[in-house]
């Protein structure tokens, strides 16, 4: 599998400036300073000791090849880190006094157009307007235009949302011209959704303490049970509309409008336009679009527990499975793939403890569209990342146990089992010597292929994802570990 894909097109997209008072924000200060055919880095050391700015940055995004002679005499520090960081392709953001410093990597395409009412081409303002998953998006002004600027140079979904209209979700390919375009977007009335915006009153008060039984498994198996799901929020759970398939413990959920969720462990509030929420028999499917949008730090210390955060939620996330898929780096990235089989003697899933090789058990071929390509699997497969162990509040709740107490093994063979839904689950082999209680566990997801064949792009996303649902590890964190496709880790 191999890719002939660049490490550059790894892409940060550049947040906007915190809104500040100019008399309170050291970017406001005049400056005058001299650099002579000086390093990046010796500029900023050398601001850090003539003009007195604290800087905070990872020391390896700095590059050491760029040289600068130039006099800035009597200007703004904005102004001098704009023109100085620039040519190191960085950007920047104050938080309380401290000048952080961010890699840059985007590329230039910017995308415009306006949303109209179909029926009587009456712009639509304040309609949301994003690409699917990412950081980018905004809302339509009074004419309902918009432009979006650092456009990826990649495939991309556009999504526009407007409340009482069918939402658009428009794929544009790599190679898609959107320069120098207006595009017009028109959205068409969702009879459907007036008709429920309209049920008021009695009918809803009957039913609001099923509501919050369920609302209450849904933001358990939306968000997840991982450490970062206890900081996320659904702020606005109004619009989630509950339907009961043959029990409470099978129902599926919609929104009549935009989900906001704020997840303060990895410092984003997300825009989620929901399609369909299914939990059914112990498995979930969950099909929306998000639009991400940064936090406000606090603080400094906060800033950089978010950042720690989001590194770890990226490692060994789907995310970062398929993006090692595609430049097959599995290996190097720490993934390790295993085949799950169904024995029907025992009625077990089951990994072998010696996997075949990875050929035999998925192919990945590139398509004639740039950084879109086909996934072909033999079958579910399950990923193991090796990197990180899992929880113990996680394998409490999804092993296994002996009637000891201890997590099932045999011989030397360490025999672990994962939930996959209420009455199934897997059973997997590592070659230990130990009882599993007395050691980690690296994480282990498993992927169900609905289809054998289905597409995936770089950045890493399954383009249809009713083709698969996952289990394990990936479960455990579900939304409440998600990140924009545009993130990536600083090394």
């Amino acid at each position: 599998m191999h890719r002939k894909l660049a490490v550059t097109i790894f892409f940060f997209v550049a947040t906007q400036l915190i809104a500040q008072d100019k008399q309170n924000s050291v970017l406001s200060n005049k400056i005058s300073v001299q650099f002579n055919n000086s390093t990046l880095p010796a500029a900023l050391r050398q601001l850090t000791r003539e003009a007195n700015l604290n800087f905070s940055y990872i020391s390896n995004i700095i590059p050491r090849d760029v040289r600068i002679t130039y006099s800035y005499e009597n200007v703004s520090v904005k102004d001098m880190l704009d023109d100085l960081l620039s040519r190191g392709n960085l950007y920047y953001r104050e938080v309380q006094g401290t000048i952080i410093i961010l890699k840059r990597i985007y590329s230039e395409r910017t995308i415009t157009g306006q949303v109209l009412d179909k029926t009587t081409q009456e712009p639509l303002p304040f309609a949301n307007v994003f690409i699917d998953n990412s950081t980018l998006g905004l809302a339509t002004d009074l004419e309902g235009r918009f432009k979006i600027d650092n456009i990826p140079d990649i495939g991309f979904n556009l999504v526009v949302s407007y409340v009482g209209y069918k939402s658009k979700s428009i794929p544009f390919n790599y190679k898609q011209e959107v320069e120098n375009r207006n595009f017009i977007i028109e959205m068409e009335l969702d009879s459907i959704a007036l008709e429920e915006i309209m049920v008021i009153g009695q009918a809803r008060r009957r039913n609001d303490r099923e509501k919050r039984r369920l609302f209450k498994r849904f933001e358990e198996e939306f968000l997840g049970k991982s450490e970062n799901a206890k900081e996320c929020v659904i702020v606005n759970p109004e619009v989630l509309e509950f339907e009961v398939l043959d029990s409470l413990n099978n129902y599926r959920v919609t929104a009549e409008d935009m989900l906001y969720i704020e997840n303060n462990a990895l410092g984003f509030r997300i825009g989620y336009l929901l399609e369909e929420f299914i939990f059914e028999n112990g498995t979930k499917v969950n099909i929306g679009s998000a639009q991400f949008k940064e936090l406000e730090p606090k603080s400094r210390r906060q800033y950089r527990k978010w950042e720690e955060a989001r590194d770890k939620a990226y490692r060994g996330s789907v995310l970062h499975f398929l993006n090692a898929l595609i430049m097959d780096q599995l290996d190097e990235e720490g993934f390790k793939v295993n085949i799950v089989q169904y024995d029907s003697v025992t009625s077990e899933y089951t990994t072998p403890l010696n996997p075949q090789p990875l050929d035999q058990i998925l192919q990945v071929e590139k398509t004639d569209k740039e950084y879109l390509y086909r996934l072909t699997t033999v079958g579910d497969i399950e990923v193991t990342y090796t990197r990180e162990f899992e929880d113990d509040d996680y394998k409490k709740l999804y092993r296994s146990s002996s009637k000891s107490g201890n997590y099932k093994y045999t011989d030397k063979k360490a025999r672990s089992s994962i939930a996959l839904s209420e009455n199934q689950s897997l059973t997997s082999y590592q070659v230990f010597g130990i009882d599993l209680d007395e050691l980690d566990l690296f994480q282990k997801s498993i992927i169900f292929f609905n289809e054998k064949t289905t597409t995936i792009n770089f950045p890493g996303q399954f383009l249809q994802p009713r083709d698969v649902t996952f289990g394990g590890w990936w479960r455990w964190g579900a939304f409440s570990d998600v990140l924009p496709l545009n993130y990536r880790p600083t090394n």
